[in-house]
């Protein structure tokens, strides 16, 4: 390959993608009661269905995820700068997680040291399905033979093209992560209040809309695909992400099919971090 290509396990990829397409991955971790999780590690299989067992089972749990750090960075960066490579990283949204400021001041750090080669950081504005898409535009460009500036320009264009949107179904989750007052959780629940949130131009986390009622959340998702897709758009691709459960990921998925004929859409487990913020429940819909 003529440059190195990274991304961060927030970007939900399977094994068989990063391997297919010769992608590096920096991993996130999460803290379970102080126990560290890592949420990516080559040729592991993370239990999905475990990790959301034990959040759904123990409402006392403390959970604490870790973003990538700057020692990480550069030791995964230089590793391929040594070899007369240089580095392209996709990383998730900035306005989320400060795994990107890292990553750039590692590129800072690097840089002097390495003034032949090109480092290039770019903020995805984005998380988990919506980077992964990206991620591998990034990489099929650069496997036709696209030069790292190309495809850097590419992956930043297509950052401010993607649409991201995740309904929560437990507030109880946003509370543990510090987005919400125990009040406003409890308020919530009570009148079954299912926040739809949405990724604003700076990748941060934000109200999109209050809706009352699971069935009402997940046809207002629809409705966001319908207002905002563009037919026969230069990629067609629609990511869907669930933390346990997958029948209705489906269900909206068949929505969207019937909606746009021709489109492809993947379902997949949100990555751990990010269901640990958003809890067991949560439906989220990605798409350009």
């Amino acid at each position: 390959m003529s440059f190195a290509l990274y991304t961060d396990s927030s970007a939900n990829l399977t094994e068989a993608q990063i391997n297919e397409h010769h992608i590096k991955v920096v991993s996130l971790t999460v803290s379970l009661n102080g126990e560290e999780i890592v949420c990516y590690e080559p040729g592991v299989v993370f239990d999905h269905a475990a990790f959301v067992q034990r959040m759904r089972e123990d409402s006392t749990l403390e959970m604490k995820t870790s973003m990538v750090n700057t020692a990480t960075f550069l030791a995964a960066f230089e590793s391929h700068l040594k070899a007369g490579e240089d580095v392209l990283y996709l990383a998730m949204s900035g306005g989320i997680s400060g795994t990107c400021g890292c990553s750039q001041t590692a590129a800072e750090i690097l840089r002097p040291k390495f003034p032949e080669r090109k480092i290039v950081i770019i903020d995805s504005l984005t998380a988990v399905a919506g980077e992964g898409m990206i991620v591998l535009e990034a990489a099929k460009l650069r496997e036709s033979g696209a030069e790292l500036d190309a495809v850097a320009a590419h992956a930043e264009r297509r950052s401010h093209e993607i649409h991201s949107y995740i309904m929560v179904d437990d507030l109880n989750f946003l509370k543990r992560g510090g987005r919400i007052s125990g009040s406003a959780a409890l308020a919530g629940s009570i009148v079954h209040l299912k926040p739809v949130l949405k990724g604003d131009e700076e990748g941060r986390l934000v109200l999109d809309q209050k809706i009352f009622g699971r069935k009402k959340a997940l046809k207002a998702l629809l409705e966001l695909y319908r207002r905002y897709h563009v037919p026969n758009a230069e990629n067609r691709e629609v990511g869907i992400t669930h933390t346990d459960c997958e029948e209705e990921a489906h269900l909206l998925a068949a929505d969207v099919v019937d909606c746009s004929p021709g489109v492809s859409v993947t379902v997949s487990n949100f990555e751990p971090c990010t269901a640990s913020h958003v809890g067991p429940g949560s439906v989220g819909l990605f798409f350009f």
